[in-house]
């Protein structure tokens, strides 16, 4: 009776297995041989279910099982993916990538094909994600980049997707998911704090979010982390400006001055803040010491002439704003303030133009100050240069400062 019991034991589970690989070898014929994705899924899924309800098969076949589970939903999922009427079931490539990244672990006979499949979901969750973003469904954009991430740095692949941590952070912001986005931006800044638009993402979440003593410690932290850096410098000159801490900011850079005093940008942010603050001769000096530091920064060149352009239109609107009866005297003083101001500008102007000859505001704004000044020729070569491309420009302005 015993010996009768377990012979039916033995009989049932072989009948279980012989079910299970009759169906694997279904959905093997039915996906390779007839590309019937259908009738492949079919088997698949009821080899699936009889194995989460207990049934196993050895490790050489469920390597195969994995991999053609994966390879049929994934077929599924192409399917729709590449027709343009068909909708996409994202559920599908799940499916794929959990089948494909579980035989990838396994290390079987199917599975450096797996690994292979499964960077091709990884692929398709952010080409997905980009088309939403192109959408703007920017909160299902992040959803999709982040599945690409938790594939490739998944244990059979294992690489750092800082790539599309940085897409779905960037989603995060379009979405106003300002956590989200502290969330991302903090971990890029953790695996590479050198990197200047990871401390941009999370001073500027930070700062969507209302939290000023966090955004304060980022941009501190980005500064520790990139003293160089003009991008970040300014970040914390308008985080004071922004709660009118100009005694902060002022202190701020002096003491970064005095760490590092040959440092151009440092210099060149300090000009700026003293504009800010309408602080114009602390200004020049500081624009006038970075260019000592880097003669060749056209912004530094162009603030400096900004502030004495700025001087001369002052004087020029008082000068139009005279009363009739005002002294010829008065007239003659605003009119010598105006041609200095556009003096002082003058050469910072020219060093630009020199600089960057396609820039053609500039252009326009030499031809305007030399007809102020009286200097006809030259406006009159600035009107030619504007017609002017690339190396004949090049060469026009090389020909016209060496005159």
């Amino acid at each position: 009776m015993k010996n009768s019991f377990y012979l039916i034991i033995v009989l049932i589970f072989s009948s279980q297995l012989f079910s299970q690989n009759q169906d694997l070898t279904s959905a093997i014929i039915a996906i390779d041989n007839k590309r019937d994705v259908i009738t492949a899924k079919q088997a698949i899924d009821n080899a699936t279910q009889k194995i989460e309800s207990g049934s196993l098969l050895k490790a050489k076949k469920m390597s195969k099982y994995h991999h053609y589970r994966g390879k049929i939903y994934l077929s599924i999922f192409e399917k729709a993916w590449f027709d343009s009427i068909a909708e996409v079931d994202f559920s599908h490539l799940e499916i794929a990538a959990n089948s494909f990244s579980t035989d990838a672990i396994l290390n079987g006979s199917h599975s450096k094909k797996s690994l292979t499949q499964l960077k091709r979901c990884a692929n398709f969750f952010q080409e997905a994600g980009f088309k939403d973003y192109e959408a703007k469904i920017f909160d299902q954009s992040e959803l999709k980049f982040e599945k690409a991430i938790s594939i490739n740095m998944s244990k059979p692949i294992s690489i750092i997707d800082t790539v599309n941590m940085f897409n779905a952070c960037l989603m995060a912001v379009y979405a106003e998911n300002y956590q989200n986005a502290i969330k991302w931006s903090s971990q890029l800044v953790n695996i590479n704090p050198n990197d200047e638009k990871y401390h941009l993402q999370l001073i500027n979440a930070y700062k969507e979010s209302g939290n000023l003593e966090k955004q304060l410690s980022s941009i501190q932290s980005g500064r520790l982390s990139i003293p160089q850096s003009q991008a970040i410098i300014i970040e914390e000159v308008n985080y004071y400006l922004g709660i009118g801490d100009n005694e902060s900011l002022l202190k701020s850079l002096d003491f970064a001055v005095q760490k590092d005093s040959t440092n151009a940008v440092l210099h060149f942010v300090l000009g700026l803040t003293y504009s800010n603050l309408s602080q114009k001769n602390q200004a020049i000096n500081s624009y006038k010491k970075s260019l000592l530091l880097d003669p060749n920064s056209v912004d530094t060149y162009n603030n400096l002439a900004a502030i004495y352009i700025d001087e001369a239109i002052g004087y020029e609107e008082e000068y139009n704003n005279l009363a009739i009866n005002a002294s010829q005297k008065k007239y003659d003083q605003l009119s010598k303030k105006i041609k200095k101001a556009q003096l002082n500008a003058l050469p910072y102007l020219e060093k630009i133009l020199l600089l960057k000859p396609e820039d053609n505001n500039i252009v326009n704004r030499l031809k305007q100050i030399y007809y102020q000044l009286g200097e006809q020729d030259k406006s009159i070569s600035m009107k030619k240069l504007i017609e002017l491309q690339g190396l004949d420009r090049e060469n026009f302005v090389k020909d016209f400062f060496a005159n």
